[in-house]
C-alpha cells in the first residue's frame, strides 16, 4: 500500500489511521479524532496527531506512517488539555 500526496486519498488515509488505532487500543473508531495530518515529502512519511478516549481518560497520540503503510512510530500520552 503506497500513499501519495493527493487530496482524493486523504479520506482513505484517515480511515486507515482510525482503523489501525482502534485495533491497537481496542476502542471504537468513532472515539477517535484526527487533529493534524502532515506529509514530509523529503522523508516520505505522514505524521498524524490523534485524540481519543479510553475509559475515563483522554489521550493524545502521534504516529509516523511511511509511504508503504508501515507505522514507524507511535506515542501516546494522557491529554490534560480541555
Amino acid at each position: 500500500m503506497e500513499f501519495k500526496l493527493t487530496i482524493d486519498k486523504m479520506e482513505s488515509l484517515k480511515e486507515i489511521i482510525a482503523d489501525q488505532i482502534s485495533k491497537m487500543e481496542s476502542i471504537p473508531a468513532d472515539c477517535l479524532e484526527i487533529s493534524d495530518i502532515f506529509y514530509y515529502s523529503g522523508l516520505k512519511k505522514w505524521t498524524v496527531t490523534i485524540i481519543f478516549s479510553k475509559g475515563q481518560k483522554s489521550y493524545k497520540a502521534s504516529m509516523d506512517i511511511l509511504e508503504n503503510g508501515v507505522i514507524s512510530r507511535f506515542q501516546q500520552r494522557e491529554n490534560y488539555e480541555n
